[in-house]
């Protein structure tokens, strides 16, 4: 029986999948849909777009009769809490069910977590993730401890949700004279195709609107720090800041003493913004001369695919 192994990553913004053959290490498939957090779309959502998705793996795998998934990881984003545990399993399983997959070993984790497993090897090491919404890990060689990724409505800073709600703010308080002028309006206005300030109130709140698309004007910051624009450099200064708070705030969680400790840092926010990663670098510099600080430079999926392989090593 030819086994594999199945990496699904759930984003807010988009859904990856991977088969991959379980003794070589081999990717042999994998396509990609919409954001599945159930926090920004609901319980059915989330499960038709899994469902939906391993219905796509299932018939992949009719072409290797007979197969075997020896190790399946859901890496999702909203598992925040013990609940959110239990509702992301209960729809992984509904998903599951309807499809009916063969799984031999089935985890299901907060999708930075299972990265974290992935990017450090299972060594100690703390990362920090500022995409769509800004999270943190740490590992001690013991225990996985965590801070930040509250979500949108009350957290996330640093985030790029978090910086496009800034770069709106800052177009409003612009069009109202309480603010600065910035060239932020311009490249809003220009992707949304509108004209005046109250259609930009309009688009947020229409029924298609989604955290994702708010997260997309967060990408115009950087353009604007290039334009040496005032506000937009305001923003990302604000933006380091914020993460490192969360990465000191790791650190303390972690009883980090001063030694040799790596530090990963992943996600569009920090990888497209220069001014932001860089702040964030020097400060962290400051405060803990002996972290080294790594960018991650593949994709997602491959460190979540490491942890799969780790955890299909160790059965």
């Amino acid at each position: 029986m030819m086994k594999w192994l199945l990496v699904i990553d759930g984003g807010a913004t988009k859904t990856a999948c991977a088969v991959i053959h379980a003794e070589t290490g081999v990717m042999q498939y994998s396509t990609a849909t919409k954001g599945s957090n159930y926090q920004a779309i609901g319980i059915e959502a989330a499960t038709a777009i899994l469902q939906e998705l391993l219905a796509k793996v299932g018939t992949f795998l009719q072409k290797y009769p007979p197969s075997q998934i020896a190790v399946a990881t859901f890496a999702l984003a909203g598992i925040d809490s013990p609940k959110d545990q239990e509702i992301v399993t209960v729809i992984v399983q509904n998903a599951l069910s309807a499809t009916q997959l063969p799984i031999d070993t089935l985890i299901i984790e907060n999708d930075a977590e299972a990265t974290l497993l992935g990017v450090t090897a299972g060594q100690a090491g703390a990362l920090l993730i500022a995409g769509t919404g800004a999270i943190a890990y740490a590992y001690d060689g013991q225990q996985i401890v965590r801070a930040g990724g509250w979500g949108h409505r009350a957290g996330d800073e640093g985030s790029g949700y978090w910086l496009g709600q800034e770069v709106v703010r800052a177009i409003f308080k612009m069009e109202d004279g309480r603010g600065e002028s910035t060239i932020l309006k311009d490249a809003v206005y220009h992707s949304l195709g509108i004209q005046h300030v109250t259609e930009l109130a309009e688009w947020l709140f229409q029924p298609s609107y989604t955290n994702a698309q708010l997260a997309k004007m967060g990408s115009f910051v950087a353009q604007a720090v290039e334009q040496k624009d005032a506000c937009a450099i305001q923003i990302s200064l604000q933006a380091a800041q914020e993460l490192t708070l969360l990465v000191r705030a790791i650190l303390n969680k972690a009883s980090y003493q001063n030694g040799p400790f790596p530090l990963y840092c992943n996600g569009g926010a920090i990888k497209h913004n220069p001014l932001i990663l860089k702040t964030l670098t020097d400060k962290i510099a400051l405060m803990y001369p002996q972290i080294s600080i790594t960018l991650c430079q593949h994709h997602p999926l491959t460190y979540l695919i490491e942890r799969t392989k780790r955890a299909y090593d160790c059965l």
